[in-house]
């Protein structure tokens, strides 16, 4: 082997071996920063999530959830509860009780069933219309005021303010609904004095 051919040789595998400790280097380099974003970051998964209509985005980890979320949560199954009729009162109890703590699911269907029996021998159906929502995150309770307008066939036979309020439980990584009921439109937070139409205590 020529000196010439001997220098090339070299020159290669010297640039070889700087490539590998380039490549090393970047690696480490890589490997410190993400252990430092692990070190100073919460010991805890926050998901932040946009809801289908352009609402609000809330967010929820494994200890609580956003106001935002209690907010539309709450909203969501009160709709639920008080809007119906004759045709669709089936469907919204099932849809309800998906969200119910299992423990109270079976007296929350038995005081759904019994709205619904009322609906459907009086031919009558209810319309709520939401008005204001108030937000106690930290008990995880949602009041929301509106309106329950009624009707006896289409004919509009009353239109009455309600309050109601609904209290929720969070575990195992899910919002669950503990109860809803009637409660004073001045003090909802305070303890139900009745249950209201489609509301559960």
């Amino acid at each position: 082997m020529n000196l010439n051919e001997y220098s090339s040789e070299l020159a290669a595998r010297l640039a070889v071996r700087q490539l590998f400790v380039f490549g090393f280097v970047i690696s480490l380099i890589t490997n410190l920063v993400l252990g430092a974003g692990l070190i100073l970051s919460e010991n805890q998964d926050r998901i932040v999530v946009l809801p289908a209509e352009p609402t609000k985005s809330f967010w929820l980890d494994d200890k609580t959830v956003s106001p935002e979320y209690l907010e539309q949560m709450g909203t969501f199954v009160v709709q639920l509860a008080l809007n119906n009729s004759p045709e669709t009162f089936e469907h919204n109890i099932t849809q309800i009780l998906k969200y119910v703590e299992p423990a109270f699911r079976g007296d929350t269907e038995l005081a759904l069933l019994e709205q619904a029996r009322k609906l459907k021998n009086d031919n009558a159906s209810t319309s709520f219309l939401p008005e204001s929502v108030d937000v106690q995150p930290k008990a995880m309770k949602v009041a929301i005021h509106g309106h329950v307008r009624k009707f006896i066939g289409n004919v509009l036979v009353s239109t009455t303010p309600h309050c109601l309020t609904a209290q929720f439980n969070y575990h195992s990584s899910r919002l669950w609904l503990h109860s809803m009921a009637e409660t004073d439109c001045k003090k909802p937070f305070e303890t139900a004095h009745k249950n209201s139409d489609g509301a559960t205590s």
